[in-house]
């Protein structure tokens, strides 16, 4: 089992081994998957707001079928 060296500060944006890892790409397949949830929970939200609506006014007027 190899040695591990003793940890050092890194700058910013550092290429080395441990900093970034050779198995990892680039960070912006997640960021993209994150932002399209994120838009997908903005559109279902923006459709449930008439549905949120036409319930509360329903209950008000004592309908509640």
């Amino acid at each position: 089992m190899p040695r591990r060296s003793q940890p050092t500060l890194h700058p910013i944006g550092c290429a080395c081994d441990s900093c970034a890892p050779v198995g990892s790409s680039s960070g912006r397949t997640g960021l993209a998957i994150r932002g399209a949830i994120r838009a997908l929970f903005l559109i279902a939200a923006l459709f449930a707001i008439p549905f949120i609506i036409a319930h509360a006014l329903a209950s008000a007027k004592g309908d509640n079928r």
